[in-house]
């Protein structure tokens, strides 16, 4: 009957509007990503205000869609980017870590080491250059 009928539908549009919230979300982690990528400076306030949500919301977002939080991926793409600068220039680690915009070299030395598991000389050691 109708009943039966408005319940099919609402079920429908139920299932359209989770998949639609689970799109926006990773759109926004996407949105993220790239503004860090573009903005290696940059932290979690701003990778927020450049999605136009609040950083509570971003974390919970990441913390739904992503395995790591916003901090996580700010490391992680800034060690990315000290992997290239390590393995295709001769800058020095000081000038790397100050470029990538660490604290301090000690700080991005440990932050790498984390996340490739190798010192900045090990990486470059493995560096065909």
């Amino acid at each position: 009957g109708v009943i039966g009928c408005f319940y099919s539908v609402l079920s429908e549009i139920s299932e359209t509007l989770e998949h639609s919230q689970t799109n926006v979300k990773k759109d926004i982690i996407e949105k993220a990503e790239q503004y860090i990528y573009d903005h290696l400076d940059c932290n979690v306030s701003d990778v927020a205000k450049h999605c136009m949500i609040s950083k509570s919301a971003l974390y919970h977002i990441f913390n739904q869609e992503s395995d790591i939080s916003p901090n996580q991926l700010i490391q992680k793409i800034r060690c990315l980017k000290a992997e290239a600068l390590l393995t295709t220039t001769d800058k020095s680690v000081q000038e790397i870590s100050d470029a990538l915009n660490f604290s301090s070299t000690s700080y991005f030395r440990k932050i790498l080491k984390a996340h490739t598991g190798k010192t900045p000389l090990e990486i470059r050691k493995g560096a065909d250059f």
